[in-house]
């Protein structure tokens, strides 16, 4: 066995993925960036202090919450540190210049990858949670060329999801969600029959990828396909087999 060493900044040990959450309460179902048991390997939960709307348009009074709280987690041992918003990209900068490991805050820094999968003619469609939010400012912050055709569906528009999730319920209707986000892709596939990918931004969307993915049988990706990538390239296996 190897001999470890203690670490007096941690309570405890072996957690791989640090995941900044709004300071909102809310139902977190199985697949959601905030329900725990979506991964097959721990991760490590910190509220953010006063973050809830204001993140969607990068209020810079909270820079320092965000901070402090991301250096919260990579003092508990964490190899990477994610957010359940995707308008956390507002604070990509300055969360990567404050900590040492990785740092993927939105689910929206995957569009400059998938931009390079497809053919240059073909679309990407972003389901979001508030297409209002979601403009060119943001897109920039992606890194995403600027002549990609990026087409945006808004979720603020559809009641349920705002008794759902604006105004938190107690219960949500997962079928009603799907229904929801499964004809947003629809819609987005009806006005771009060549599209090429859908990338749900919101951490809420996960549990609904395959549904989507089934409805217009194109890749989806969403905050579980980065924050997966970044705890696999963080946390490498040997190989082993037969030769």
């Amino acid at each position: 066995m190897p001999i470890y060493s203690a670490n007096p900044t941690t309570d405890a040990n072996g957690y791989c993925l640090g995941i900044l959450l709004l300071d909102v309460r809310q139902v977190f179902v199985p697949g959601d960036v905030g329900n725990a048991s979506s991964y097959d390997y721990p991760v490590l939960y910190r509220t953010v202090p006063g973050a809830s709307e204001n993140v969607l348009f990068g209020d810079p009074d909270l820079n320092d919450a965000v901070v402090e709280t991301a250096k919260a987690l990579e003092a508990q041992g964490v190899r990477g540190i994610s957010s359940d918003c995707g308008f956390f990209i507002n604070y990509q900068d300055v969360v990567r210049e404050a900590v040492d490991v990785p740092v993927g805050l939105s689910s929206l820094l995957q569009l400059p990858l998938l931009s390079s999968f497809i053919g240059r003619d073909r679309p990407l469609g972003v389901i979001t949670a508030s297409s209002r939010a979601l403009g060119n400012r943001v897109l920039e912050l992606t890194g995403v060329e600027p002549e990609r055709h990026v087409i945006v569906r808004g979720m603020r528009d559809e009641p349920y999801w705002m008794e759902a999730f604006k105004d938190p319920a107690d219960e949500v209707d997962t079928d009603r969600i799907e229904a929801l986000i499964v004809a947003k892709a629809r819609e987005i596939v009806e006005e771009a029959p060549n599209l090429g990918a859908i990338l749900l931004e919101c951490s809420l969307m996960p549990p609904y990828a395959s549904a989507v993915q089934n409805a217009i049988g194109l890749p989806v990706y969403d905050f579980k396909t980065m924050i997966d990538f970044v705890q696999r390239t963080t946390h490498r296996h040997a190989y082993q087999g037969y030769y």
